[in-house]
């Protein structure tokens, strides 16, 4: 009796260290009992996460568009976006959305544009013209005529 008493006791023991002695981590899962329309705007958020649009990331974007920046990018893929903190224009978003894709391996907005300038010059040979009048690059890249930045992938 006195070895199964034991043998218990060392369950016991072992049950209570390993599930009442760890510090037990807290798990936030996204949806937490809210109304539907509320869990509706957070994947709204997450989607505009996504494609480089929060709130957030579009302020960021804006306090580093210097004019010469400004002048690099073309405004003619995107639209521009009101917020509650107010409206981001066409190139505010079109940065925002491909430094988001593309840009972070650069680590700046300055940085970025400053790559897809140069690789314009260097690459502008390899460049086809397609029906709208760009110029797209076998990366992926296109860029308007004069060398404004539309998509830069490189």
């Amino acid at each position: 009796m006195d070895n199964a008493n034991s043998q218990l006791e060392w369950c016991d023991k072992l049950i209570r260290q390993t599930f009442c002695s760890f510090e037990k981590t807290m798990e936030h899962l996204r949806y937490c009992g809210e109304m539907p329309q509320d869990n509706k705007a957070y994947q709204q958020y997450l989607e505009d996460m996504r494609r480089g649009k929060t709130l957030l990331q579009l302020q960021a974007v804006q306090r580093e568009i210097t004019p010469e920046i400004r002048q690099s990018w073309s405004v003619r893929t995107f639209s521009p976006v009101m917020t509650p903190a107010g409206m981001f224009d066409e190139v505010v978003c079109n940065i925002s959305y491909h430094f988001h894709k593309h840009g972070s391996k650069y680590y700046s907005i300055t940085r970025m544009t400053e790559e897809a300038r140069r690789f314009f010059a260097a690459n502008r040979g390899s460049a086809a013209e397609n029906a709208l009048g760009l110029l797209k690059f076998p990366d992926g890249s296109i860029y308007e005529k004069d060398g404004r930045i539309i998509t830069f992938v490189s």
